[in-house]
């Protein structure tokens, strides 16, 4: 892969395949859209989060723990494919999650079930105490652990952190070698804890792939918010693995305008783009990231903003268990 690659422990179904989105593509009267299947990752560990996790895992390995701790809002994908793992591995799962916005008891359905399913140890939290309080919460989960005497390892929300970030690069060498690298291809994903695609510009500046372009859509915060956080991002994974890159080698390519009123909250747009998708291509998206992206990524073709001589891509990150979870968007 690359010679600066941490140690990885396996875990993912690897490579997923390219796919191409044939009825989509006459739809928009071009000749190619094509889907990196990333919801294939796994059954049990579905999406992109199981790359990242590969190499944290190896990590928490190589340090002795036995418990993994982590957070993030209480249909996260991430928790799910946390606990998967755990309970594939035989080590304990902490998760601290974000209760829903209203305040009310989340039904045990989606990701938070399949949580419980594998045995995950949860606590749940209104929206204000986790995110005022959350670095506490998790001091305090730590310290439960550690006199305990078990060994906890903890890693925040998305695995997005330097150390995840490689996961992306991988899945960016693994489109290099799908490819070939004289092959023009722009790559569209969605952006939300930052480290998908911030592995991704990383990937491509690695492996000097001048011939492909790196496109997030935002599906939570500003655009400005992102520069800034994937920005952050890339120069700690820079700088922790002595990778060598400018900022003039990792450009930050972002499309605003498909969050709608917030983080996990669906708009119709969106729903109509994610019931298009499944019933044109028999492709399942969920309401929180890849049927925005998606949107986003269809208009953007729509507009004419895909390179002419370049294969428009969309890395689809999962999330189909948190679709389960909406039913109430499609009524009866």
């Amino acid at each position: 892969m690359h010679p600066k690659e941490p140690p990885r422990l396996p875990l993912a179904q690897l490579p997923t395949p390219v796919v191409e989105l044939t009825n989509l593509a006459r739809e928009l009267n071009i000749p190619r859209i094509l889907c990196k299947r990333d919801d294939l990752t796994g059954l049990e560990v579905s999406g992109n989060k199981v790359r990242k996790l590969e190499y944290l895992l190896a990590d928490a390995r190589a340090q002795g723990a036995d418990t993994l701790v982590t957070n993030g809002g209480f249909q996260s994908n991430h928790c799910r494919a946390t606990a998967a793992i755990g309970a594939r591995l035989g080590m304990r799962v902490r998760l601290i999650l974000r209760a829903p916005a209203d305040g009310s008891q989340p039904e045990n359905d989606g990701n938070l079930f399949l949580d419980r399913l594998f045995g995950a140890h949860i606590t749940l939290h209104p929206v204000k105490e986790y995110n005022t309080d959350r670095n506490a919460l998790v001091d305090r989960v730590m310290n439960e652990e550690r006199a305990a005497g078990r060994k906890p390892y903890f890693f925040p929300v998305g695995a997005s952190v330097p150390l995840g970030c490689w996961g992306y690069i991988r899945c960016f060498k693994e489109l290099l070698d799908h490819f070939g690298g004289e092959t023009k291809f722009d790559v569209f994903s969605a952006v939300s804890s930052s480290g998908t695609f911030a592995g991704l510009v990383l990937g491509k500046a690695l492996f000097g792939a001048k011939n492909v372009r790196v496109v997030g859509i935002p599906v939570s915060d500003s655009v400005e918010f992102f520069q800034k956080d994937v920005r952050e991002l890339i120069d700690a994974t820079n700088d922790r693995f002595q990778l060598g890159l400018s900022e003039m080698d990792t450009p930050i390519e972002l499309i605003d305008g498909y969050i709608g009123e917030g983080y996990a909250i669906p708009y119709p747009a969106a729903v109509e783009t994610l019931k298009r998708v499944a019933r044109s291509e028999g492709l399942i998206l969920d309401p929180t990231y890849t049927s925005k992206a998606m949107h986003g990524f269809l208009e953007t073709i729509r507009a004419g903003a895909v390179r002419s001589d370049a294969l428009p891509l969309f890395i689809h990150t999962g999330g189909a268990f948190g679709l389960m979870a909406r039913r109430d968007l499609f009524g009866k």
